[in-house]
């Protein structure tokens, strides 16, 4: 889990250097692409029958949340739009809060009465890292979208998970990924410009994948309520990236709204997981 915090802080860093010479719907694409290549050796060695699914229509919805989610990712924090790599991470960690709402409404959970009010605490720690204000920043509205995604990607992909392999489910979302991707794609597109660029944008794929793998099997080994702590780490290793790389650094306001974010959220899933009788395991969203 540690290690997939510092993957994915990697992997958020190349994108947003890169994204001052690409375009971010065009580095999703390379993204999406490029992991199959990294996963391909290993699909050639599973059957075609692992890809059959009676579910193609949660699978497509799933990518169509994932990739959506991506796509705000990419443009939240490019160096367009600018907010630091921190508050984006920390305004991420909302997905938990609109998991609840989502798993309430799309997939029927009963939700009792302590979780809304923690969900409502920890969305008054979203609003003070948004400040919806008339001069509000673009790049945490953008934030919010791409937590919000992520949030119907989690469940969607928690409900699959009890009928495809991690890596079946991975190979379908950056499959469908690439697709969706394509027009934006294809209207920004550049080649790389340079040996170095194609090394980056490999890495950043490379990076998001191994991020996800980690993730995925932390939280099949471990409990969920003490591991979800450790990627709440991912806030102080970006704040670290933005300090030394792009000479960025959260206000108070960040870091006293996503501390309101955090204490909610754990509350859920400690909650979650004194209420279930087995510990589930959350995976990651794309």
């Amino acid at each position: 889990m540690f290690l997939s915090g510092i993957l994915f802080t990697a992997h958020v860093a190349l994108g947003k250097l890169l994204s001052g010479s690409y375009e971010p719907g065009l580095l999703a694409f390379y993204r999406s692409v490029i992991a199959l290549v990294w996963v391909a050796p290993l699909l050639m060695r599973m059957p075609l029958s692992k890809f059959k699914t009676k579910h193609a229509g949660l699978i497509v919805i799933r990518s169509l949340f994932g990739t959506a989610g991506f796509l705000l990712a990419f443009y939240a924090y490019s160096q367009e739009f600018g907010i630091p790599l921190s508050q984006f991470n920390a305004i991420s960690f909302s997905r938990s809060l609109f998991i609840v709402i989502l798993a309430y409404f799309l997939l029927k959970e009963q939700v009792g009465p302590r979780r809304w009010m923690a969900t409502a605490i920890g969305f008054v720690g979203v609003l003070i890292m948004v400040r919806p204000t008339a001069d509000m920043e673009i790049g945490s509205i953008l934030a919010l979208g791409s937590a919000l995604c992520f949030g119907g990607a989690i469940i969607l992909v928690k409900t699959l998970s009890r009928f495809h392999s991690p890596l079946v489910l991975l190979t379908y979302a950056n499959l469908l990924s690439a697709i969706l991707t394509l027009p934006v794609a294809i209207m920004q597109w550049e080649n790389p410009h340079n040996l170095a660029d194609v090394g980056l944008i490999g890495l950043m794929a490379l990076a998001g994948l191994l991020a996800q793998s980690c993730y995925i099997t932390g939280m099949s080994k471990g409990d969920a309520s003490f591991l979800s702590t450790i990627d709440y780490l991912r806030l102080p290793m970006t704040a670290v990236v933005d300090w030394l790389i792009f000479q960025e650094f959260p206000g108070p306001l960040i870091w006293l709204g996503a501390a309101i974010i955090v204490a909610s959220t754990l509350y859920i899933t400690i909650r979650e997981a004194a209420s279930s009788p087995k510990p589930s395991a959350t995976v990651a969203s794309d």
